[in-house]
């Protein structure tokens, strides 16, 4: 018997995609991505300077250039550079190589929303299932009964994001609790995205998944250099696991990319390794809690209730309608872009409708020009 293939479901143009590119044709200013409008800092472009000029530039081993790995294990330890790290084309590629080592079809994965909108299509395109659990706010606490309620025999991975893109606030210790319970109960590997944990902006310590969960072979970190840097587009971050569930991710990684850029990967371990890179995340976090601080004062003088974040770059504000017609028609008439928290849902939720999301990664005349543009349209007020 002759089998044919069923056509795969036909892709749908991302968000991420097609806002920013409206923007564009629109003249707008983009705080819908979480892309800077400017360069990482001059250390930063100093490291990559420094990279020589032969071996360098070519292939390095597919689970990462030994330096980085060293620089991460380090940072992160106590971990094995050679068992436990490997270093992938951002935490997009990270993230898509631990799903292909843990999920089969049929089984089943915890997401909890808001999440990126990766998460779900990369499950189910290996055939797994997506069990979301859906926080309709960032005062919703997640909870052991919560997740008992979607958590069957089939379940073998939960997904958290933590500080938490966009709810802009990290997994408290309850909420760690009840996920390390799941865990070690039930075996879930907890694969906990942690790309934004150097900008937490209150203050305090960030405890992820590596303190939080004892079982090296029960766990996932996954970050980057991105968000932590300013470098988007240099796509290199990282998965962090025991030796055994490193070994299938490596598996599946070196079929995806390979390897990033090498010479990328060792400007980013200069800087990890840089006896400064504590005082460049210190005033990193100043000037953009400064900002996000001015922005919030500028959508709450507007009668838009804002939350001050306390991690990430991202607010979540109340405008008070469909937060996605207001998206649209501040794209369209006013030249501001923002996100409809919907988005990052599955689901229509309710109480997060009249939500809209805004990235303040951008240098302060931009955040100034958006200010005047929304005070143009929704009042007066003073400026971010």
């Amino acid at each position: 018997m002759v089998h044919v293939a069923q056509p795969a479901a036909v892709p749908v143009e991302s968000v991420f995609v097609r806002i920013p590119a409206a923007a564009v044709r629109h003249g707008a200013v983009n705080l819908a991505q979480g892309v800077f409008d400017h360069g990482p800092p001059a250390q930063v472009l100093a490291a990559l300077a420094g990279v020589g000029a032969g071996a360098e530039h070519q292939y390095a081993p597919s689970a990462g250039h030994p330096v980085l790995r060293a620089a991460l294990a380090g940072r992160y330890g106590p971990l094995d550079a050679d068992t436990e790290v490997t270093v992938c084309a951002g935490a997009t590629e990270a993230y898509y190589s631990t799903m292909a080592a843990l999920i089969r079809p049929g089984d089943e994965v915890i997401v909890v929303e808001p999440a990126y909108e990766q998460y779900a299509p990369v499950i189910t395109g290996f055939g797994g299932i997506v069990r979301p659990v859906r926080l309709t706010g960032p005062g919703d606490r997640l909870d052991a009964a919560v997740l008992a309620a979607v958590t069957s025999p089939a379940t073998r991975v939960i997904v958290v994001n933590s500080p938490w893109n966009p709810f802009g606030r990290c997994l408290d210790d309850l909420e760690w609790q009840a996920v390390v319970e799941l865990a070690e109960s039930r075996g879930v590997v907890v694969v906990s995205d942690e790309t934004y944990e150097h900008l937490v902006l209150d203050g305090r310590p960030h405890r992820g998944v590596l303190e939080r969960v004892a079982d090296p072979e029960l766990r996932v970190k996954i970050s980057s250099a991105s968000k932590t840097l300013a470098v988007t587009g240099w796509r290199v971050g990282w998965a962090l696991a025991g030796p055994a569930l490193t070994r299938r991710i490596r598996a599946a990684h070196q079929f995806v990319t390979f390897c990033p850029a090498a010479p990328l990967q060792l400007a980013v371990a200069r800087v990890l390794d840089s006896p400064d890179f504590d005082d460049l995340m210190a005033s990193t976090v100043t000037a953009l809690s400064e900002q996000v601080t001015g922005f919030v004062h500028t959508l709450t003088s507007l009668g838009i209730p804002t939350r001050v974040p306390e991690a990430g770059f991202y607010v979540l504000a109340d405008v008070g309608q469909d937060a996605t017609a207001w998206c649209e028609r501040m794209l369209l008439d006013h030249g501001v872009a923002g996100l409809p928290l919907s988005v990052f849902y599955s689901h229509p939720v309710p109480e997060a409708a009249s939500m809209v999301r805004f990235a303040l990664c951008k240098q302060p005349n931009t955040l100034t020009e958006a200010s005047r543009r929304l005070q143009a349209r929704l009042g007066t007020g003073a400026p971010a």
